[in-house]
């Protein structure tokens, strides 16, 4: 259900110290998206010059917007339900979490608009959700009476976030969705040195228990599908935030990149609300220049998860 906004939301500057990348890099990011784009490698499908003109003209319009600090806002409504002392804390939270993901997976384009609401629980976050309305909102239900050190320590905001990093797949496609945001949560805290353990000790303790459910001939969407159906949430996320595992284990060891920092690319010049997976995929290898998602996503469709998923982590 959506919740009806706030008339005057808190609008929430990041100071000049808190942006994520110096301003060159920002033109050079965007250099670089369009000649990727304008230099396709042979496997891709060729793009119309009416595409290329489209993307050119995104990237040149949010390298402007970006520049001119159109995105370093992000809105907050809810707070006449908290303290004046939790309303800092908790709009001090939303900042640290806000910045840790713009640092990681690049600056959003479109504006983050948050929704607080008041929730008695055993944790600081005890229920997030976002919502691909026109514009897109994160939807946080907190426990104020929680220490400020253990908002910024749990996972939910990061994980809540870096799911806008990619468009709206559908529902059929929401594992895939689900164990990107599981496996950028971890990513992003990391980066934001907030990540307790290596990254790796935290991918093998929350994927390990879910193998179970891939030793099958059974290929691994549908399993994820059907976990998702049966309403087993943690192995639907962790299962599928394998495909990312192998991904970025891909990028790392034959080109010499990561997932965060093609996300950020793909952020300047092609993340929009809406589209489909294969557009998604399609976008990612001709950003990479070899088909890896495209065809990482075919063997998750057809091939034996067994034949894919190893026996330990």
């Amino acid at each position: 259900m959506n919740q009806k906004p706030l008339r005057l939301p808190q609008l929430i500057n990041r100071t000049k110290s808190d942006s994520y990348k110096d301003v060159s890099n920002f033109y050079c990011r965007g250099l670089l998206a369009l000649l990727i784009f304008f230099n396709l490698s042979l496997y891709a499908e060729p793009v119309s010059l009416d595409n290329q003109e489209v993307r050119a003209q995104r990237v040149e319009s949010r390298i402007k917007k970006i520049n001119a600090g159109e995105f370093d806002q992000f809105e907050i409504h809810g707070f006449k339900r908290f303290s004046p002392a939790d309303k800092d804390k908790l709009k001090q939270w939303i900042k640290v979490g806000v910045n840790a993901t713009r640092d990681t997976l690049g600056v959003y384009p479109s504006r983050l608009i948050f929704h607080l609401v008041p929730k008695k629980s055993n944790q600081p976050v005890p229920w997030a959700y976002t919502r691909r309305d026109t514009p897109q909102r994160i939807y946080l239900h907190v426990d104020s009476r929680f220490q400020q050190e253990k908002f910024i320590n749990d996972w939910t905001i990061y994980h809540e976030i870096s799911h806008l990093a990619i468009p709206y797949l559908g529902g059929n496609y929401a594992w895939l969705a689900e164990g990107f945001a599981s496996f950028m949560q971890y990513q992003v805290m990391e980066n934001a040195k907030v990540l307790t353990g290596t990254i790796d000790e935290n991918y093998k303790n929350k994927i390990t228990p879910h193998l179970k459910w891939f030793k099958s001939d059974l290929p691994p969407a549908a399993i994820a599908r059907r976990l998702m159906s049966k309403r087993q949430y943690p192995s639907a996320y962790w299962g599928s935030a394998y495909f990312f595992v192998l991904a970025d284990n891909i990028l790392a060891n034959q080109h010499q990149t990561s997932l965060t920092k093609l996300i950020s690319q793909y952020q300047l010049c092609c993340n929009t609300p809406h589209t489909d997976v294969n557009q998604l995929m399609s976008d990612l290898d001709v950003l990479l220049g070899e088909p890896v998602f495209s065809q990482l996503l075919a063997r998750f469709e057809t091939q034996a998860a067994r034949m894919i998923y190893p026996n330990e982590f």
